[in-house]
Order: C-alpha cells, then sequence, then structure tokens
C-alpha cells in the first residue's frame, strides 16, 4: 500500500519539474527571440561618404641655363680694346616637380630638385684700361686712335700745289683754310678733314707736334700724311720717313 501512495506522487513531482524546465526553456527562447527581433528591427548606420583619391606623380623639365658674360680688364692694353677670349656656350639642367592630383585634378605642383647635367661656359670679353696719354715737350694729351703713316712734306711753292701768288686759291687749304706750320694733308677715308692730331717722330728727330688735318693732294692716297712747312729747304731736309700719328681725343 505504502508503495501505491508514493508512486503517484513521484509522478506529480516529475511532471511539475518538467514543466518548469520546459518553462524556462521557452522563455529563454522567447528572450533571444526578441533580442533577435531587436538586432533585425535596428535601422542600419549612416553610409560613409567615399576617400578622395589621392595620387603624386612627378613631371620632369628639360631646358638650358644661360651662360653669363664676364669682363677681364686688361691694364696693359688701351682703352677701347675690346677681345673676346672665350667663346660662352649654354649649359643643360631638369627640373624634378612632384605633382599632387586628388580625384584627377592636378590641385599642386611643387618644384622638388634642379639637376644640372652640363655646365654652361661663360663668355669672357677682355677690355683694355691704359690711358691712351702721351708726354712730350710739348705737353701732355690723350688720345683714342694711333696710326704710324708715311710722312712727306709740303710747301705754299708751285711744285708743291700746283699754284702761284695771285691764285685766287693760293695758300689756300682742301677746307677752306690758311695753309700754316700745323696743317697737313690727309686722305680723309684715313682721317677725316678737321681731325685733331699730334705728329710725333719714330727716328729721335723733333716732333712736327700738334696738327689739324685740314688739307688734301692728289698724292696722299692712304696711309700717307704731308706736314706743311713755310721753307722749301725744311721741306727738302725732311724728305720722306715714318711718323707716329695721334688721334687726340
Amino acid at each position: 500500500m505504502k508503495g501505491k501512495k508514493i508512486y503517484p506522487f513521484l509522478i506529480v513531482t516529475i511532471l511539475v519539474m518538467s514543466f518548469i524546465v520546459t518553462y524556462d526553456i521557452n522563455e529563454s527562447n522567447m528572450k533571444n527571440f526578441a533580442f533577435a527581433d531587436t538586432l533585425v528591427d535596428l535601422s542600419p548606420a549612416e553610409a560613409t561618404p567615399d576617400e578622395p583619391i589621392s595620387e603624386i606623380k612627378y613631371d620632369i623639365i628639360r631646358d638650358g641655363v644661360e651662360n653669363e658674360t664676364k669682363i677681364v680688364y686688361n691694364e696693359n692694353e688701351f682703352e677701347g680694346y675690346e677681345e673676346v677670349v672665350q667663346n660662352g656656350s649654354d649649359g643643360l639642367q631638369k627640373s624634378v616637380y612632384q605633382e599632387t592630383y586628388i580625384d584627377g585634378q592636378l590641385v599642386s605642383k611643387d618644384l622638388e630638385e634642379v639637376i644640372i647635367y652640363k655646365e654652361p661656359v661663360d663668355k669672357i670679353i677682355e677690355v683694355g684700361t691704359k690711358k691712351h696719354l702721351v708726354t712730350t715737350s710739348r705737353g701732355g694729351f690723350r688720345y683714342s686712335t694711333e696710326l704710324v703713316l708715311t710722312a712727306t712734306a709740303y710747301d705754299l711753292s708751285y711744285e708743291s700745289t700746283g699754284k702761284n701768288p695771285g691764285d685766287p686759291y693760293y695758300g689756300i687749304t682742301a677746307s677752306g683754310t690758311k695753309a700754316q706750320p700745323g696743317t697737313v694733308a690727309v686722305d680723309p677715308r684715313v682721317i677725316p678733314l678737321g681731325t685733331e692730331l699730334y705728329i710725333a717722330s719714330t727716328d729721335g728727330s723733333p716732333d712736327y707736334g700738334f696738327a689739324t688735318a685740314e688739307d688734301t693732294g692728289g698724292a696722299i692716297k692712304g696711309n700717307k700724311i704731308d706736314l706743311f712747312m713755310e721753307d722749301s729747304k725744311d721741306c727738302d731736309d725732311f724728305g720722306r720717313r715714318s711718323v707716329r700719328v695721334y688721334i687726340l681725343e
């Protein structure tokens, strides 16, 4: 009899425990389901815009490097002397630029490096600085040009000028002035009329001195000069000789 009463009690206990476990399992499932619904129902996060595309490129430009002109002064050469002693030539270089592009658009260009692979060669010009200055017993003077010419002498005689006293042009130079000591005849293609001169000897004899190119002569062509003298004997004594002619400044 005791066994029969205990058995139903065990059955009831087992049923109650089964219900409790079932309930816990169902409640857990519901919680899981509710949690799952919550995830499903969440609104999606706001979309992030695409990042801009940045790109670096390099551009190389090749071009020339201009040469410079330098002046070298030579104190042993006279003023007015100028000579190119070295011809110049340009060099070559390449410039490297960094270019930045954003979404395909150039936004900056910066010079990164300059590489010279051929150096330029300077042009060099030599210039004289020596003063054209001559000091004589008749004083010092500056000159622009120095010439060595063959000199003769003439006077007012018919043999020298082809004119006699009484001729309207007797004693009158090609410039219209009166011939006198210091008047010289020249070839105007070599020395223009009106040019102020100094005539120096080259043989140690006295200088003719200061003169003006005022006359011409049929025999005075090229590098020749004819010096006026008042005495025919002085002309004969002078003869033909080389003289140093300074064109005064």
